[in-house]
């Protein structure tokens, strides 16, 4: 025997098993339940391999109510007809237009009479058909089939039809390539419905978006449906949602075609999602095509989710010109960042955004792929130093490409730093002569600043701003750095060159300092210095004949912090100048020219 099911039509389940699963129909010696019904050997049967239909007729011929009673002869007017759609390899298509099965007739079950049932007796739907080429001249069929009304339908409530039929005289060869005829007698009867099975899965977070259930981190109440049709042609649609660990299970399913499918769990972005181990095709949150057969459990039916990931920086005045964010520096709002490049799926990504007023930018709810960062230089400042952020990437100017964005990532600080545009001249106000460093007034502004004397801020900024002059304050108090001012003032010489310009450098680097309001606040304004946000650092000066001190040509028109950057990039280890007497003096001269100039008076 070659058991067939159904390939063409959803409602139709799977082949038959094989014939020693006794809770199937077999052509071995399976028993049907009662009552049953008879028909007789002047049937007939034809296979039309063209048109690939299965017909047969016949007479019923008689009705036994159990085991225990005698047969019933059906009575005229009888009628037997069964026709479906059989395809060239045998596999069943499925039924026809109106009834498969029909059997006619009248029945008088008590013999008194008196007629019981009468016309329709049997109506039923095709789902399964098995065959034997017997190698002789009588061949086997059987069918299962679907009651669908008639007189008879109560008796089998909650079964199926089960049919035997013999075929003598016939020319079937084996093969459904060719039209085949025969005679055709047999009997029929409920049969159990066939065995309910199982599919089960997980939703999962596939964190390495590999596609598999790599016993990683399930989804707790996520929302998975079944739909489909059984092989008794009951539409099937069930939900549930997740347990703890991410897994469901629909049991209880009769043999049919099926589809999982699932609402896409809050937080989450789509994943990949995989059948199981009775095949299926997976798509977007559904699994489709799932054939359940007779007792199958299908498991491993997946549905992976990935974690969001995010990239965001912020843009800010990077006033010391350090590539960090410190010191109170300012943030600039309404800067435009652009994300590009391909996510996981080789889809084009394409975003903006604008700083906020804290100068933050972010993107969330990013797909893992490759980014690229790119700002639009702001109006009213001059490019600084970008810092690039917590997962990598190729920095570049304003731009940070190839950043790879894994699964479930925060990748953070990918920075755009800017400087302020250049100010007006030096003006009166702005700084302070040497002596006012050394005396009680400049001690006890120093002192004052961020927090009076046990404050750090300002040897930390010093030492962060000009490492290569100033490296050894850092973490010293304002007291300290009062002090250390106070002994390069006593010095009576210089090593080379001029014996004060270390002041007048120093004297330069406190004024920046105190003017700034987001450094110092407005301590420094009762002294009579002109307190603004940017202080003096932004006024700018004319560097005369000294230009090789700040490796500007001469007459180069420079602000006041970038010659102090200057001045820290050609020294080292404390050394101002690395004890160029040349070097020294010409800087004396234009540091000694600020301070007077800009002297608070």
């Amino acid at each position: 025997m070659k058991p067939v099911g159904s390939a063409r039509r959803s409602s139709v389940a799977p082949k038959l098993e094989q014939l020693e699963e006794r809770t199937l129909l077999s052509l071995l010696g399976v028993s049907l339940e009662y009552p049953q019904v008879t028909y007789d050997v002047l049937g007939t049967l034809a296979y039309n391999a063209t048109a690939e239909t299965f017909d047969s007729q016949a007479v019923p011929t008689a009705f036994r109510l159990s085991s225990t009673s005698p047969p019933v002869v059906v009575r005229a007017p009888r009628n037997f007809q069964l026709h479906f759609l059989v395809d060239n390899s045998g596999n069943v298509i499925g039924g026809v237009p109106g009834d498969d099965l029909l059997i006619e007739g009248q029945i008088d079950v008590n013999r008194d009479n008196i007629i019981d049932y009468d016309g329709v007796l049997l109506t039923a739907e095709i789902r399964q058909f098995g065959y034997l080429d017997t190698g002789t001249v009588t061949d086997q069929y059987d069918f299962r089939l679907i009651p669908t009304g008639g007189d008879l339908l109560p008796f089998f409530a909650g079964q199926d039809v089960g049919m035997r039929m013999t075929s003598p005289n016939s020319t079937f060869g084996g093969s459904f390539t060719v039209n085949f005829l025969g005679e055709a007698h047999g009997i029929l009867g409920p049969i159990d419905i066939l065995s309910a099975g199982s599919v089960a899965g997980r939703v999962f977070v596939d964190a390495n978006n590999n596609g598999a259930d790599d016993t990683e981190a399930g989804i707790q109440d996520a929302t998975i449906a079944v739909s489909g049709t059984d092989y008794r042609g009951t539409a099937v649609s069930q939900s549930l949602v997740t347990a703890p660990d991410g897994s469901y299970l629909f049991d209880n399913l009769l043999p049919g075609s099926y589809a999982l499918s699932e609402v896409h769990p809050s937080g989450y972005l789509d994943g990949n999602d995989a059948s199981g181990s009775l095949g299926g095709l997976a798509g977007d949150d559904v699994i489709t095509g799932i054939v359940l057969g007779s007792g199958q459990h299908g498991a491993g039916y997946t549905f992976g989710e990935l974690l969001p990931s995010s990239l965001s920086g912020f843009a800010w005045v990077d006033f010391n010109d350090d590539g960090e964010i410190d010191f109170n520096e300012k943030a600039i709002e309404g800067v435009g960042v652009s994300l590009t490049g391909l996510d996981d799926r080789g889809n084009a990504v394409s975003l903006t955004a604008q700083t906020d007023i804290d100068g933050i930018y972010a993107f969330e709810g990013l797909r893992p792929g490759q980014y690229t960062l790119t700002e639009t230089q702001p109006g009213g400042f001059q490019d600084g130093k970008d810092k690039l952020g917590s997962i990598g990437g190729i920095p570049g100017n304003d731009v940070f490409q190839s950043i790879p964005v894994g699964v479930g990532v925060d990748g953070i600080n990918y920075n755009f730093g800017e400087r302020v545009e250049a100010g007006a001249t030096l003006t009166s106000g702005q700084t302070a002569t040497i002596g006012f460093w050394q005396n009680k007034n400049g001690q006890n502004l120093i002192k004052s600043l961020n927090g009076g004397e046990s404050g750090t801020q300002l040897g930390n900024w010093l030492a962060a701003t000009y490492p290569n002059l100033y490296a050894d304050l850092a973490g010293k108090t304002n007291a300290e750095v009062a002090g250390h001012y106070q002994e390069l003032f006593r010095a009576k010489k210089s090593v080379a060159g001029p014996a004060k310009v270390d002041c007048q450098v120093m004297g330069t680097a406190f004024a920046v300092y105190v003017t700034n309001s987001s450094l110092a606040g407005t301590a420094a304004a009762s002294y009579g210095f002109l307190v603004t946000d940017y202080g003096v650092g932004i006024a700018t000066w004319n560097v005369g004949t000294s230009g090789a001190a700040f490796g500007v040509a001469n007459d180069s028109i420079v602000t006041v912090m970038d010659l102090l950057l200057a001045t820290d990039s050609l020294s080292s280890d404390g050394k101002l100048y690395n004890f160029d007497a040349l070097l020294r003096t010409l800087a004396n001269a234009v540091y000694s020219a600020i301070n007077e100039a800009g002297d608070i008076g």
